[in-house]
């Protein structure tokens, strides 16, 4: 392991570098000037380098301290950082979601507004990603995937069903409204998706049967499929969460006539054990009350 400085030794030469003055330094760190004095000298012994040079009743930085200091400050900025980035595990107001992207952006954040009127006083703390494999109440309080997490620690609850639906620009849309399925399939290109290049389970059967379609664009993410589609490029088959803010919109209309098909749903975690605050219990309820509620006006 490479020896590292002392840190109050590093605290000590950023003031100084900071101030230009060791006494300044020693009044900000509630330190005797000769205290700045020693620690500045244990860095130079590190360094091997002469890092101030006195200038009247002051200091300045040499050429090394001035590289040096670049590095400390920095380095020191990333340690405040790293607290500031760890400080919601111990606020009782935060929560930390833990949630599939397209649950974030096609679901959440369009009720960020409500979520702020519902709860005022908490602090959302929103991760994406699927990638979590344990639910503790130190890291992760709450998450939201298509992944289950089946152990005897977690809390699995479904969520919201999943379904993929065809859409395009509204112009692409009242050009093919009266096309008859599966016809409408080659009135326009179809925009793919590269986890799923057969487009929908249905599609392949069809074109064994003589169904020629034509590709516009294969991506790897689905939102680009939605801005494809926004910039009437063809039509693309989608999650509803992926197509949420651009359907609400009217951006982009579901094709009633081409089938849709269920997709993997998604589930709310938490770990069995009590939560950590209020306000997690808060957040979960809130989730889980909203999603029946849209779901059953559907």
């Amino acid at each position: 392991m490479r020896r590292l400085p002392p840190l109050q030794a590093l605290l000590a030469f950023d003031a100084a570098a900071r101030l230009g003055s060791f006494t300044r330094a020693a009044q900000e760190l509630a330190l005797t000037q000769s205290a700045i004095s020693h620690q500045i000298q244990q860095l130079e012994e590190w360094t091997g380098q002469p890092l101030f040079r006195r200038i009247g009743r002051g200091v300045a930085l040499t050429a090394a301290g001035t590289l040096y200091a670049q590095t400390v400050t920095t380095a020191l900025a990333t340690l405040a950082d790293g607290r500031d980035r760890i400080e919601p595990y111990g606020n009782p107001d935060s929560v930390i979601l833990v949630c599939a992207p397209q649950f974030a952006s096609g679901w959440l954040m369009p009720r960020m507004r409500v979520f702020a009127e519902a709860l005022p006083t908490l602090e959302l703390w929103l991760v994406t990603g699927e990638e979590v494999n344990e639910i503790d109440r130190v890291d992760v309080d709450l998450v939201v995937s298509s992944k289950a997490i089946r152990t005897p620690e977690v809390v699995c609850e479904p969520l919201l069903d999943e379904a993929a639906v065809a859409i395009c620009g509204p112009v692409t849309a009242r050009r093919l409204r009266d096309a008859p399925f599966p016809d409408v399939m080659t009135q326009a290109p179809l925009l793919v998706h590269e986890a799923r290049p057969e487009w929908a389970p249905w599609l392949p059967e069809l074109k064994r049967g003589g169904l020629r379609t034509r590709r516009a664009i294969t991506v790897s993410d689905p939102r680009f499929l939605v801005a494809a589609a926004e910039q009437e490029m063809g039509i693309a088959m989608v999650s509803r969460l992926d197509a949420g803010d651009a359907l609400t919109s009217g951006r982009v209309e579901v094709l009633p006539q081409v089938p849709g098909f269920a997709l993997t749903p998604l589930w709310l975690m938490r770990s069995a054990q009590p939560a950590r605050s209020a306000a997690v219990d808060a957040v979960h309820a809130w989730i889980t009350a909203l999603c029946r509620e849209e779901q059953g006006a559907q």
